[in-house]
């Protein structure tokens, strides 16, 4: 995210790391949760080399009951010959025939309190879906949170104007939000409600300069269930036991 620069046509500002009407951000997450399952989750890594897996990103998926969603991430069986990988992991891409992962991945950078609600609906929404679709998918979700006292955001700006930044009550509006999130369903098994894994990240990113991790409290702590250690833990247990041969 320090590295990326997020070129705003309106204003004609190019100094953004993220913008709310693109989603680089939420695909470059994606790529780098593959990169990670690959590590943590040796039977996908095995399936993933002998081409028994496909990978999309921001795939549009239909279900056996018809239900139509799009995937942030989707990793499944083939329906078709592999095409080439989802750069940079070995995972091939190509079209999902069965699916066995999916990853609804979301960014609440500014207006915390605005945006718990409607986040919070649609990542229950997500797995309800995947489930209803297919109980035996693993759904996961994972959120990055701002924990920055201030922000740019490129939908504010004026112009001509100089560059504007909105307050935030941190880490109070962060602690918030990764308090809000933990109310979401989680499953232990297929069959259940809820997500099979899920996780918060926290960082401090004023959209302008450098963007940091954040791994102090309010951010989730090794062993909660909504860190990304657990995170990566929960999705490769279901894997191992739903998919393994």
């Amino acid at each position: 995210m320090s590295g990326h620069t997020a070129n705003d046509k309106k204003h004609g500002r190019k100094v953004y790391r993220y913008h709310p009407r693109s989603d680089e951000h939420s695909k470059t997450l994606c790529r780098m949760v593959m990169e990670d399952l690959l590590v943590a989750c040796p039977p996908l890594a095995e399936h993933a080399k002998s081409r028994m897996i496909v990978g999309e990103i921001n795939a549009e998926f239909t279900f056996a009951n018809g239900k139509v969603k799009n995937l942030d991430l989707a990793l499944g069986t083939p329906a078709d010959p592999v095409v080439q990988p989802v750069v940079p992991t070995p995972i091939m891409s190509g079209r999902i025939a069965s699916l066995r992962i999916s990853i609804e991945a979301k960014q609440c950078m500014t207006e915390h309190s605005k945006t718990k609600p409607r986040i919070f609906d649609e990542l229950s929404s997500s797995h309800e879906i995947v489930h209803q679709g297919d109980p035996q998918a693993i759904a996961a979700g994972i959120v990055v949170v701002n924990i920055a006292d201030r922000f740019a955001s490129p939908l504010r700006q004026e112009k001509d104007g100089p560059l504007t930044f909105t307050p935030h009550r941190q880490p109070t509006v962060a602690e918030s939000m990764v308090r809000h999130l933990r109310g979401l369903k989680m499953r232990d098994r297929a069959g259940e409600v809820g997500f099979d894994a899920f996780a918060t990240i926290v960082v401090n990113c004023d959209n302008v300069g450098p963007c940091t991790l954040h791994t102090a409290h309010p951010a989730p702590q090794p062993g909660d269930h909504d860190h990304y250690l657990t995170f990566l833990q929960r999705i490769s247990a279901a894997y191992a036991g739903r998919y393994a041969v």
